[in-house]
């Protein structure tokens, strides 16, 4: 299995920080707990990229664990793109529009 880079979007890093916020004012370590569900993920990401659905065009989604939560992203030669980690009921338009303007 080839080795992989992985990108992050700004975007992305913006919707992690913003989640984290919310979560944390609902629960002390919650936010914590949130970002810890993210790594995961990712991590599980960087393993095997394919092991998570093609939901539209080369773009794939994988749910986090806990949260309702996905980390959108897609492939690219070796680089692992993610561009969108999105709540599951916000509108996928905007992770669309994101994902034509990368």
């Amino acid at each position: 299995m080839p080795e992989y880079k992985l990108l992050i979007n700004p975007f992305a890093e913006i919707d992690l920080i913003e989640a984290k916020e919310w979560y944390d004012l609902q629960k002390e370590n919650l936010g914590s707990e949130f970002i810890q569900e993210i790594r995961n993920t990712i991590r599980k990401i960087s393993e095997n990229p394919f092991q998570f659905p093609v939901i539209k065009f080369k773009i794939r989604k994988a749910l986090i664990l806990k949260f309702p939560y996905s980390v959108f992203f897609y492939i690219d030669d070796k680089i692992i793109n993610i561009f969108a980690i999105f709540h599951t009921h916000r509108n996928p338009i905007v992770w669309k529009k994101r994902f034509k303007n990368t």
